[in-house]
């Protein structure tokens, strides 16, 4: 077990703290001091509350570690999250709505829930969103491997990013749209935007609802999948395939258009496409049959991530699926 550490005493202004002073975060800043003391470096990737007082936090090229802060119990927490819920046009008041997903101003994922369907009274993670991109060595290819990706992506390749979950598959995706012109239709389709899409000056990003009925004045993701196929799309891009989006994005990489692209949650390629679109589409309460079959003939790469005890992320498999076919396996590299 990791020893508790005391909490580091932190000094400066609210930007030094992790938010920006932008005007519509003024409130926020004094409101989020407390958990952003403890995510505002820029090697953290993720911070977690398991219990009252203890923040469990995971930076970049250390071991993950704890610190005791008693200013974080549960009714400090709910006050945060009513105040982001609101924000958001959601509900929260930590007795029925007992759980919040949203975002927070400087782009980190926020998730808790608190009561009775946690053990401990408090689940909180708070993912970063941290400017930092990796360099290919660090992912751990070599510059043949590097330049093998980039072509796939550069000749229309229909690519899946897969990893267990916080092993940085949107950053490699973002990494790997280097290998696109600026002039390309890129259509991005997402439930929070964590896609680097700004530079595909056609290109257009597209929200999803988290949960249908929000009032939000957001569409489903049946509603986005129509539009999408309205609108022209050159290359199709999805973020992380759940139960809610598993049924359009298989739509959309049968649509006939090329260089598809996403990234789901797996513990190898084989399971990517035997496993996790039937898992997904199953537990929507839906049915289609041979989703694995249809994958294969598809999928032309699947890119596996895995995450290290020191806290890097490194691709450990590259498989060409139509081909079956490993480039790399289990770190080992075998290009022709």
């Amino acid at each position: 077990m990791n020893a508790v550490h005391p909490l580091p005493q932190t000094e400066g202004s609210p930007a030094q703290a992790g938010l920006a002073p932008l005007p519509g975060n003024r409130l926020l800043v004094p409101l989020l001091a407390p958990l952003s003391r403890h995510y505002s470096d820029p090697a953290t990737v993720e911070i977690r509350m398991s219990r009252p007082g203890v923040v469990v936090i995971d930076r970049r090229g250390e071991k993950k570690h704890s610190v005791t802060d008693p200013d974080l119990n549960r009714a400090s927490l709910e006050k945060i999250a009513m105040v982001l819920a609101s924000r958001a046009g959601v509900a929260f008041d930590g007795h029925r709505g007992v759980k919040l997903s949203c975002v927070l101003p400087e782009g980190h994922r926020f998730e808790l829930l608190v009561g009775n369907s946690v053990q401990t009274d408090i689940s909180l993670a708070i993912r970063c969103k941290h400017p930092f991109v990796p360099t290919w060595e660090q992912w751990g290819i070599s510059d043949a491997l590097r330049d093998y990706l980039l072509g796939k992506v550069a000749e229309g390749a229909n690519l899946i990013v897969s990893g267990a979950t916080n092993t940085g598959k949107t950053t490699l995706l973002n990494l790997l749209l280097a290998g696109l012109p600026d002039h390309r239709r890129v259509v991005a389709c997402e439930d929070t935007p964590e896609l680097h899409i700004k530079r595909f000056w056609d290109g257009v990003g597209l929200l999803a609802a988290r949960e249908e009925g929000t009032g939000s004045g957001m569409v489903t993701w049946r509603e986005l999948y129509d539009h999408m196929m309205r609108i022209t799309p050159d290359n199709i891009l999805f973020g992380e395939i759940s139960t809610q989006n598993a049924f359009a994005a298989l739509a959309a990489l049968n649509s006939g258009v090329t260089g598809f692209m996403c990234t789901v949650h797996a513990e190898s390629p084989e399971q990517v496409i035997h496993r996790k679109f039937v898992q997904n589409i199953s537990w929507a309460g839906g049915d289609m049959a041979d989703i694995p079959e249809f994958l294969t003939d598809l999928v032309d790469v699947v890119v596996q991530i895995k995450r290290s005890d020191d806290g890097w992320r490194r691709i450990t498999d590259i498989w060409e699926v139509r081909a079956n076919r490993y480039v790399m396996r289990h770190g080992r590299e075998d290009l022709p």
